[in-house]
């Protein structure tokens, strides 16, 4: 299992042809630490499933988007609910590996 401070990505993530991944923001990763029962609270595999299902709801939440639009969200925008949601903080092209990164935050 790969730690939550890695990008967090699955294979089936795919949006035209572009891998879809994300990077949990500092405030992410600080709320998963307090979570966590362990030492190691990056390799802690509760913390991390409940975040990679996290995750998974914002990645359908990207694909519903862009069926929806057309377009992937931008910076600023909420992924899964308007309330509880996490905002795409930042977001990174990589155009040779066809990889989109949406590094998300509260």
């Amino acid at each position: 299992m790969k730690a939550i401070v890695d990008t967090i990505e699955q294979d089936t993530w795919m949006v035209r042809g572009w891998k879809i991944k994300f990077i949990l923001s500092d405030k992410l990763l600080h709320q998963a630490k307090l979570l966590s029962r362990v030492d190691h609270w990056y390799d802690d595999p509760i913390v991390a499933d409940t975040y990679i299902e996290k995750m998974a709801v914002c990645f359908n939440s990207i694909q519903q988007f862009h069926h929806t639009f057309g377009l992937l969200p931008q910076v600023g925008d909420r992924l899964y609910n308007e309330e509880s949601g996490v905002i795409v903080q930042d977001r990174s092209i990589d155009g040779g590996l066809k990889h989109i990164t949406f590094r998300v935050s509260i």
